[in-house]
């Protein structure tokens, strides 16, 4: 990594592009390492006007009942931030799909949580969470210079010459700072080894919660024919036009279940066919997939080319914002050629294409959707369409769908003519309101295995080392957990602020994981995991010297300080 000390973005006078492309300027302040607590860099004044006093930093997070670790992190960095630099930060815990409504909103300063791409390709983080027009660029953070960057990796055809680009935006967020990693999460899952073979059970960078373990994972007795598991409630999350169904960040599990897509990414995240057999690219701009022959929806009616053309025509035309980076931006022309062929000519070069395009776009059945949208009314917007029992997803994936319990209880039973079909009869998600709720209902049996654990992982090892019928993997994942800001309002719209953030986040690091996650975890100071090794770049840009070095970036940039130790803004600058 490479360490930026207490002079912000480089030691000597240097600028840096700020959220909206501005120019800040900020010079060397010495130090940047040790462990001091700051007082001797702050600049401290009296009289300073009421408008500069720095409001309460709102931190929207998850509920310590829902996950305690992540809660115990944000409370350490607020406290950290409010008791030793003066920034008075509040923690705002809230339900899960609150968050999620509230960032995409922008009614927040920080939020914290867990995001991967679950396909290994960096395009999926690159350009969808920092680029200014990203799907899923929540934070506002807007830079011309990573734009260009961000787009160019996506066109080179070349490994190494992609593999410098890619390393070259993450240098670009770790001196912006958008994205602050508190680390890179360890998980461990627990499932009931009673009831189910051990040797069939598949683990990817998701734990189990992944087709592959859920299709192919063998019962034992009567006990592990219906797989019960504590995934959240769907809530908004089943319409595959929206982004919530498919956002790494909420519950995907339904959605990619419940439908297929030409290919899927495997294990060693590798893309494998699915709903095409194979396919072929002809140029650089075009590429022709063989379609699987006999394949139905649930409804019986039969998958063919022109339901795959249907489906991205429809999204060229609506435009739905979940797919605009990897499809409206990208696709120039969708055809086919009889039933089961389908070619695709590109707008330019897309390198990505076959995984983030055509690995995570579903194929929607056309005689379904058509009226959907016109019973509904939503026909130039199909993405607010709301699923229900009474307006079930139609699809062809190896899941389809049973019956919902909005808030207690979502079934999806096997669909047997599948290709794929699951060698269990149901996969249940029963979300629960407590981690101690869901370690109870899986040592008594009502859950057969954990999708997510964010409770005490020492606890559950524990009784996996104490109980038979248990057993458990870990993983490392692909994804991140991390504090985003937002770039659009005080105090995080200022590039120093991010920077000072980066630093005092940086100190906490090994005291999030060792006391907050029970030591499953790594250091982290960039968006791409080290597991995809080719594409993590060890020596991106982050900021050290903890509460010393934070202030002495701040007080570089002009930030002041009452006799009371209320940061104040720079001259000229007020808060939101």
């Amino acid at each position: 990594m490479r360490k930026m000390g207490a002079a912000g973005a480089a030691i000597g006078s240097v600028t840096i592009a700020g959220c909206s492309g501005e120019q800040t300027t900020t010079t060397d302040g010495g130090g940047g390492s040790g462990g001091g607590d700051g007082s001797d860099a702050r600049v401290v004044e009296e009289d300073l006007p009421e408008e500069r006093m720095m409001d309460d930093v709102i931190h929207l997070a998850y509920t310590e009942q829902y996950n305690p670790g992540r809660y115990q992190a944000n409370r350490l960095v607020d406290q950290r931030l409010t008791d030793e630099m003066g920034i008075p930060t509040v923690t705002d815990p809230v339900e899960a799909t609150v968050v999620s409504s509230r960032e995409q909103a922008g009614e927040y300063d920080m939020v914290t949580y867990r995001w991967t791409a679950n396909n290994g390709e960096p395009d999926s983080i690159i350009v969808t969470r920092f680029a200014s027009d990203g799907s899923e660029n929540w934070t506002g953070f807007s830079s011309e210079e990573y734009d260009e960057i961000a787009y160019e990796q996506r066109q080179e055809t070349d490994r190494e010459a992609r593999q410098e680009l890619v390393r070259q935006a993450q240098d670009i967020i770790g001196e912006q700072r958008p994205e602050n990693q508190f680390l890179f999460n360890e998980y461990y899952y627990a499932f009931r080894s009673d009831r189910f073979e051990e040797d069939s059970v598949v683990v990817t960078d998701t734990g189990l919660r992944n087709i592959w373990n859920y299709t192919q994972i063998e019962p034992k007795n009567e006990e592990g024919n219906t797989i019960v598991t504590n995934n959240w409630d769907p809530s908004d999350q089943l319409n595959p036009l929206n982004a919530n169904a498919i956002g790494p960040s909420r519950n995907w599990v339904p959605t990619r279940f419940m439908h297929d897509m030409l290919i899927r990414t495997g294990p060693e995240l590798e893309a494998q066919p699915w709903a095409a057999t194979e396919w072929e690219w002809e140029d650089d701009t075009t590429v022709t997939f063989q379609l699987r022959e006999g394949m139905t929806f649930h409804d019986g009616e039969p998958v063919t080319a022109s339901d795959v053309v249907w489906t991205y025509q429809m999204m060229l035309d609506k435009e739905p914002p979940a797919y605009l980076n990897n499809v409206v931006q990208v696709v120039d022309s969708v055809e086919q050629d009889g039933d089961y062929t389908v070619t695709f000519t590109l707008e330019e070069p897309y390198v990505p294409f076959i995984k983030t395009t055509a690995g995570i776009v579903p194929i929607l059945p056309e005689h379904y959707w058509t009226q959907l949208m016109e019973e509904t009314g939503t026909t130039e917007q199909p993405w607010r369409i709301s699923i229900t029992d009474d307006r079930p997803v139609v699809g062809s994936g190896p899941f389809q769908w049973g019956t919902w319990d909005q808030g207690s209880r979502f079934e999806m039973p096997s669909f047997d003519d599948h290709f794929m079909a699951p060698n269990i009869d149901m996969r249940v998600q029963r979300p629960l309101s407590t981690t101690d709720a869901e370690y109870e209902a899986l040592l008594n049996g009502d859950y057969d295995l954990l999708d997510f654990w964010f409770g005490d992982t020492e606890q559950l090892a524990g009784a996996v080392e104490e109980n038979d019928f248990l057993s458990s993997v870990e993983t490392l994942g692909t994804g991140r957990q991390s504090a985003w800001v937002n770039c659009q309002r005080p105090p995080f719209d200022h590039v120093p602020m991010r920077q000072a953030f980066n630093a005092v986040v940086n100190d906490s690091q090994q005291t999030i994981i060792n006391e907050a996650f029970d030591g499953f975890g790594q250091e982290a100071h960039t968006f791409i995991n080290p597991s995809l090794s080719f594409w993590h770049n060890e020596d991106t840009t982050f900021f050290d010297g903890g509460i010393e070095g934070a202030t002495t970036i701040l007080a570089d940039a002009g930030y002041v300080w009452d006799s009371d130790g209320n940061i104040h803004y720079p001259e000229g600058m007020t808060g939101k």
